[in-house]
């Protein structure tokens, strides 16, 4: 799971998020596939002082635009591809590639006078030891280009946000720019830069600009010999807007973190999580990528940040070049709080957990008036596995079960002092007429160990049939001596203090 460094975004901030399947975005920029062959070296080559590398594993990943495209098409956009390829193998890896990432391929142009590009990575136990670059390089040719900008004129009013991924591979030039300024001067998009040739889009005025330490010291002519502090380049955003013109500007700084500018103006600075062995391949398009989506639904630029944060996160911490995969991030951040009401999330909670080889205790009760022994039970019950979910009776049921007389506090107030206990990780209310025992809640949830209080062990449990089927493992724990919440309401009572007339079942 991702451990963010930032504060977790609000249920509305989530709204706004699942919002993002109904954007779409054009992308421009180049087609690139990312091979990656991983292997292993125990032996030099006899003809030469060379290692030979024993290849175990190939994978094919989309790089470039076409990864920004399989970015935002993971974000839930319908994304439009606007390119050029050659007419060549790797353009047909290519297209398979895209069609699995439900990008549509029908406005990337296929010339006979290019190559695909395509970039070759060989490493040997995680060391990358060389990388081949294949493909055309040099500007396109003009009936190329126009086919290109045809393309961009059919397409510019539909879209919501344009990214513009611009590796400096011959498919973007003066002309597609002039053209992009022209059709957003009629009809104004969300426009995002990522480009190796920044000054070209000055005159378009981009709302998103995403420069890393490299790219905006040379915008700069910064040529001091050490990295720049944070603090230092914090003074950067007015020479940086003067150069690109760019609204926002995310200035990303690997492991350094991200600095924010709105027209020229420091903003903020975000840290970003430690990663020890980071594979950076691609992170930038990931940020820029869900910064677009997050601009065109949110207007808080400070959780924009921290979701393209977590996007770029997520993607470094796996070893090819990856996509934010938005509906697991999604599971793990929009419940709030603890308490699981819906359904959905439910569901969605449990694929989180089972994918990532959680093993899910469960555990269930009224837990009206908390005393020791129900802190002792739960600590008791966390500790068999990773999980603790609490099947929480509602006040409903318990007055089935227990009498008008209770419960004494009523479900809202049971789960905010359950929330406090850091043993539970998840409560889920349940109880609906004619099923006060939590058999449906089981099967939703599937636990690896259901656990019960030892005063049980001898008694009829009517969830053993359904834990059975399901190879879950049972287990009961010994209870406190004279510690319930039947003897301390009689306790109560006896004193005279309060609830003179109640009655306990």
């Amino acid at each position: 799971m991702i451990r963010m460094l930032l504060k977790p975004m609000t249920p509305n901030e989530i709204d706004l998020i699942k919002k993002f399947k109904m954007k779409k975005i054009l992308v421009i920029g180049e087609l690139i596939v990312d091979a990656y062959f991983q292997g292993s070296c125990s032996r030099i080559a006899p003809e030469a002082t060379a290692p030979v590398i024993d290849v175990q594993n190939k994978k094919y990943c989309l790089g470039g635009a076409a990864n920004v495209a399989a970015n935002l098409s993971a974000l839930g956009a319908e994304v439009f591809f606007i390119s050029v390829c050659g007419q060549d193998e790797h353009a047909d890896l290519a297209f398979e590639l895209l069609e699995s990432a439900r990008i549509q391929t029908d406005l990337i142009i296929k010339s006979a006078q290019r190559t695909t590009l395509f970039k070759t990575r060989i490493s040997s136990d995680s060391q990358l030891l060389v990388r081949f670059d294949e493909g055309s390089t040099e500007p396109i040719d003009a009936q190329t280009e126009q086919d290109l900008i045809s393309h961009l004129q059919n397409l510019y009013a539909a879209v919501d946000g344009v990214f513009i991924a611009d590796y400096s591979k011959g498919i973007i030039g003066a002309n597609v720019v002039d053209k992009l300024v022209a059709l957003n001067a009629a009809k104004h998009k969300i426009v995002a830069v990522d480009s190796k040739n920044n000054e070209q889009y000055l005159k378009l005025k981009p709302d998103l600009f995403k420069p890393n330490y490299q790219e905006a010291a040379a915008l700069l002519a910064y040529k001091k010999p050490t990295r720049a502090t944070v603090e230092e380049m914090a003074t950067w955003g007015v020479k940086l807007y003067e150069k690109t013109g760019a609204a926002v500007i995310f200035l990303t700084l690997d492991e350094q973190g991200v600095c924010v500018f709105e027209k020229g103006e420091f903003k903020f600075h975000r840290s970003v999580p430690k990663v020890e062995k980071p594979n950076a391949s691609g992170a930038g398009d990931t940020f820029l990528a869900t910064a677009i989506m997050a601009f065109s639904t949110m207007s808080n630029l400070e959780s924009i940040t921290d979701l393209a944060i977590a996007a770029a996160h997520q993607v470094v911490l796996k070893p090819q070049t990856a996509v934010f995969n938005l509906v697991e991030w999604i599971q793990e951040n929009s419940v709030p709080g603890k308490l699981i009401n819906r359904q959905k999330d439910i569901r969605a909670l449990v694929l989180a957990l089972k994918k990532q080889g959680k093993k899910i205790v469960f555990t269930n009760g009224c837990f009206d008036i908390l005393h020791s022994g129900h802190v002792s039970y739960l600590r008791g019950a966390k500790a068999r596995g990773d999980v603790l979910i609490v099947g929480l009776n509602n006040d409903e049921s318990i007055r089935r079960l227990k009498g008008e007389s209770r419960p004494i506090n009523k479900l809202q107030d049971r789960v905010e002092v359950l929330s406090e206990l850091s043993c539970i990780d998840f409560i889920i209310p349940f109880g609906k007429a004619g099923n006060d025992n939590p058999i449906a809640l089981l099967k939703q949830v599937r636990p690896d160990i259901f656990v019960k209080g030892g005063d049980y062990k001898s008694k009829f449990l009517p969830e053993e049939q359904v834990l059975n089927k399901m190879g879950c493992e049972i287990v009961f724990l010994p209870m406190v001596a004279d510690r319930s919440t039947t003897n301390t309401i009689s306790k109560i009572r006896e004193s005279n203090l309060f609830l003179p007339a109640l009655t306990i079942n």
